[in-house]
């Protein structure tokens, strides 16, 4: 009877253990093709990011509460959709000629009056039109400086060579100015991850030993010690930190280092690992905050906090485990990614359905983003 009752607890046991990961299974059944560059997965994706660009955004189009994040994430999506149609250009050779004019399409839409308002709004001048000011512009400027020069090294008779060099020398100019090496993205406020979009961008259009510098700088000043993460916030010209190390800041901002230096990409990433990874029943999460701090419930930038771990540091981390060659990390992720997007496809299209257009195309990039980066 003992040996019984020990056959049926374990039965049991492992009934329930197969129940619980049955989830996780179903949720991670594409990863290996997706983490391989499966290019019938790939180009869905890039399908479903074109058709909703063909249908066109407004700010409307986001419910945010706030009309400058509603023009953030605008903006956003365009600069991530350009990003993964760059991506998609080398991941697919044959049909670069297409996907470039995808991502000079999204550039444009960058460069629109109305998708650039969120920023004119807030420093009260326009972002271009003010290159010859000291005004930083970090968050407008650096991420679509970054997808530019991308698209220049893509095409060497890209149409935005002029505005590209004008724009990386105002922001050489910007970052030598600084004591501390980095601009604002709006008055008063200051982003270590929107500035590795910065220096990676100038980095891409050759800025002699000022890449370096930074990246010297950033190991001492803009990481923290304890855990390795990039801090959030800074005062620009203080350094005095204004924000605790956070894992949306850099799960994203490693993502922007692979295109300067991937030593220090593979740093944050793997502070990342060690710092933020969880796991429940196979699913991969990564935490907004580390371990040691509490009471912190994050905010717009890191999406919905549960139980301390965040869906915006959770789906850029994706960028990270292909970049840095991960696949087991992918995985995981890759699982939580597919359970919370919902994804939908169909006979040519792919999208994460739950993400609108913001999430689906900050997965479109980061599920594109390129091995071993992409180095000036």
């Amino acid at each position: 009877m003992r040996k019984f009752m020990i056959r049926q607890l374990v039965g049991c046991l492992l009934f329930l253990a197969g129940i619980a990961w049955m989830p996780y299974a179903w949720n991670a059944r594409l990863a290996d093709r997706w983490f391989t560059g499966d290019p019938v997965l790939q180009t869905k994706l890039a399908n479903g990011i074109e058709a909703w660009m063909q249908d066109g955004l407004d700010r409307d189009d986001f419910t945010t509460g706030s009309k400058h994040f509603d023009g953030e994430w605008l903006y956003g999506t365009y600069v991530m959709a350009a990003m993964g149609f760059g991506q998609m250009a080398l991941e697919q050779p044959e049909h670069r000629e297409h996907f470039c004019a995808l991502m000079e399409q999204a550039i444009d839409e960058v460069l629109s009056d109305r998708v650039r308002a969120f920023d004119s709004e807030r420093w009260k001048s326009d972002p271009v039109e003010s290159l010859d000011t000291d005004e930083g512009h970090a968050a407008y400027l650096g991420y679509l400086n970054l997808a530019m020069g991308f698209h220049r090294r893509l095409n060497p008779d890209s149409k935005f060579t002029e505005l590209n060099d004008r724009i990386s020398a105002a922001l050489c100019r910007r970052i030598e100015a600084s004591p501390t090496l980095l601009l604002e993205s709006y008055p008063r406020e200051t982003y270590p991850v929107d500035n590795c979009a910065v220096i990676a961008s100038v980095a891409l259009n050759g800025a002699g030993d000022l890449p370096q510098r930074w990246a010297d700088r950033c190991r001492r000043h803009f990481t923290d010690p304890r855990s390795g993460l990039l801090h959030q916030s800074i005062n620009g010209w203080t350094g005095q930190l204004t924000d605790f190390p956070r894992g949306s800041g850099t799960t994203l901002g490693l993502y922007f280092l692979s295109f300067m230096d991937m030593d220090l990409s593979s740093e944050l990433f793997n502070a990342v690992k060690t710092q933020l990874t969880g796991n429940i029943c196979g699913f991969g999460l990564v935490r907004e905050y580390p371990r040691y701090i509490h009471g912190q419930n994050g905010d717009i930038d890191s999406g919905a906090v549960i139980f301390g771990y965040g869906l915006s540091p959770t789906g850029f981390a994706l960028g990270g485990t292909r970049i840095h060659g991960d696949s087991n990390y992918f995985k995981h992720l890759y699982a939580t990614a597919n359970a919370a997007g919902a994804p939908l496809q169909t006979g040519k299209q792919f999208n994460f359905v739950t993400g609108a257009s913001l999430g689906d195309a900050i997965l479109f990039a980061m599920l594109t983003a390129q091995p071993g980066g992409i180095q000036p």
